[in-house]
């Protein structure tokens, strides 16, 4: 039973960061009204500079266009792409994170 609860304090704990993040990404997002404000056109180097909420906002901006998994949180495909470093378009990148997010449910 105590693990059990560890569990759900975890997952708790969690989703209350993920919805304190939800605000700050909304704003980033309003703020760049520009090009760059798209995942598809920003460099992996690009991606790396950007804030934590900044990325998020670009995730939920990606999926609310490409995905059709609406479940999905923009946090996950942002943790996604941070981890996976590899050379070659964000655009390919996110598609191949969103296609691993979606295999593992």
């Amino acid at each position: 039973m105590n693990g059990r609860v560890d569990r759900i304090g975890a997952v708790a704990g969690a989703l209350l960061a993920l919805l304190a993040a939800q605000p700050a990404a909304r704003g980033a997002a309003a703020e760049s009204s520009d090009d760059d404000a798209s995942l598809l056109y920003l460099s992996s180097s690009d991606w790396e500079q950007q804030s934590a909420p900044r990325k998020v906002a670009l995730a939920a901006d990606f999926m609310r266009i490409f995905c059709t998994d609406q479940s999905m949180s923009a946090a996950s495909l942002a943790d996604c792409l941070d981890r996976n470093a590899a050379d070659g378009a964000m655009f390919e990148r996110a598609m191949a994170c969103v296609s691993a997010l979606s295999a593992g449910r």
